[in-house]
């Protein structure tokens, strides 16, 4: 009785657990694992694949440096 009460408390303090069962009740999992965009990745392969998990991100990482020089702070270790 102890460990289902503490397995219930666990998951209604967990985001995770609210995230997983938000989006399987609205539907959002089904549309983002039909989407026509997660197919086209799915079929990427070589530097195809590369290019698109690590080309996104560098310009993130490039945009919200700059965006943090702005205001005289930093992401990367060595500055």
């Amino acid at each position: 009785m102890i460990i289902r009460f503490l397995k219930t408390l666990k998951n209604w303090v967990d985001p995770n657990y609210w995230a997983n069962r938000i989006g399987e009740k609205s539907g959002a999992y089904d549309k983002a694992r039909n989407s026509k965009l997660r197919q086209w990745v799915d079929s990427l392969e070589g530097w195809h694949w590369w290019a698109w998990q690590l080309g996104p991100c560098l310009l993130i990482f490039i945009f919200l440096e700059i965006v943090l020089n702005q205001f005289g702070m930093t992401m990367l270790p060595w500055r």
